[in-house]
């Protein structure tokens, strides 16, 4: 888009008129923001599965191939409307709308990045749900085998006299309760992957082959909040800076010159300053203390999840201590089979836990990405245009 600008400017300079047209140069709110060269955090995230899904989410996402086509179409009706502006027309019309035109332009190519980056934290989270469910499949499945295997030995038990026929019935009812459990887990299971299957063109099939039986939740490293973001200085935040170009572009608009804007930035309770400009200042400054605050509440919530995992794991160990322990006395004859029940129960509850818990980091420090400002690049400002369905 400079160069569209440098382009116009070039061929004012050249015209010979006999009334210039206003100029204004693009306003600028703020110093700009260096676009990520690299912003694409799954590609380093140490989970090649997840990287692919997103890849083929991003590909396959309608939505964003109808941003991208039509900021192409947008950047052509510009271009066009700028030829038209030009020689004695655009003298006659006395203005130059080129940084107005400029700075929608780059709103649009900003909101497009900011869908990307949406997309590739929606496949993400809809991915480690999926593998958050599998493993709790995975874990009912184990405890409602041993529940059976515990009715069987009950049974036995009941049969050599050494217990009465309760041990079996509630053996069978255990059994029975875990049963209904695992076949809720799995049809939620298939909904969640279904949405996966969905959101990345997949069919059951092949996602099923691609996840396979081992259900590892990624474990992810959060980023690291860059320097200049703890100056204050802009977030790199591709909503953000849609937000900004609008607005400098509506006020390109007003034809507010750069003086006007920087005495506003500096003053912006000033009652001379024009409502305008005060407005459009006081909603991005709303936006970037959100932001900020939203990072710094999630950046809370991830340090609390170290301590959680250390004290379920230490309650995890000891369950599954309690539980070999309980096994044991029983068919040995020495424990009775509540006890037994109430173990196995408890270590399975801290086992699940401790799935739940690792799943809601991995999506935590996913969010975190999107907030600080990843998942979307220098490259996303312009982006291709494939074959898409569009109203």
């Amino acid at each position: 888009m400079s160069a569209l600008g440098v382009g116009l400017s070039l061929a004012l300079a050249g015209c010979a008129t006999s009334k210039a047209p206003e100029t204004h140069a693009a306003l600028t709110i703020a110093p700009p923001v260096e676009a990520p060269q690299d912003g694409d955090w799954w590609r380093a995230a140490g989970d090649p599965l997840l990287a692919n899904l997103i890849e083929r989410g991003l590909a396959v996402d309608n939505d964003l191939a109808c941003r991208a086509a039509r900021l192409r179409e947008q950047e052509e009706t510009d271009a066009s409307a700028s030829r038209r502006l030009s020689g004695k027309v655009r003298a006659l019309v006395g203005k130059d709308e080129a940084p107005e035109r400029d700075a929608a332009r780059m709103a649009w190519a900003y909101a497009y990045a900011q869908a990307r980056a949406d997309r590739a934290t929606e496949v993400a989270l809809a991915y480690v749900q999926v593998r958050r469910l599998q493993q709790i499949l995975m874990l009912r499945t184990e405890r409602l085998d041993q529940f059976r295997d515990n009715a069987v030995i009950a049974e036995f038990r009941r049969q050599a006299g050494l217990v009465t026929a309760i041990d079996g019935g509630l053996g069978n009812s255990m059994a029975g309760v875990a049963d209904t459990d695992v076949a809720a887990t799995r049809a939620r299971y298939d909904e969640a992957r279904g949405r996966l299957s969905a959101l990345t063109g997949m069919t059951d099939t092949d996602l099923l082959t691609a996840l396979g039986d081992k259900a590892d939740i990624p474990t992810f490293a959060a980023p690291a909040s860059p320097p200049s973001e703890a100056r204050g200085a802009s977030l790199h935040r591709a909503d953000l800076l849609a937000l900004r170009s609008r607005l400098e572009a509506s006020l390109a608009h007003e034809k507010v010159t750069q003086e006007q804007l920087d005495a506003a930035i500096g003053a912006p309770e000033d009652p001379a300053t024009p409502q305008a400009l005060r407005d459009a200042l006081q909603k991005l400054a709303k936006a970037e203390e959100g932001a900020r605050a939203e990072i710094a509440s999630t950046r809370v919530a991830l340090a609390a999840f170290d301590k959680r995992e250390a004290a379920l794991a230490e309650t995890a160990a000891q369950a599954k201590r309690a539980v070999t322990d309980a096994r044991s006395a029983y068919r040995a004859g020495f424990g009775d089979f509540a006890t037994l029940y109430v173990t196995e129960a408890a270590a399975l509850a801290a086992e699940e836990a401790r799935v739940g818990l690792k799943a809601d980091r991995a999506a935590t420090v996913i969010r975190l990405h999107k907030q600080e400002g990843f998942g979307w690049s220098a490259a996303d400002l312009d982006p291709p245009v494939g074959t898409a369905t569009c109203d």
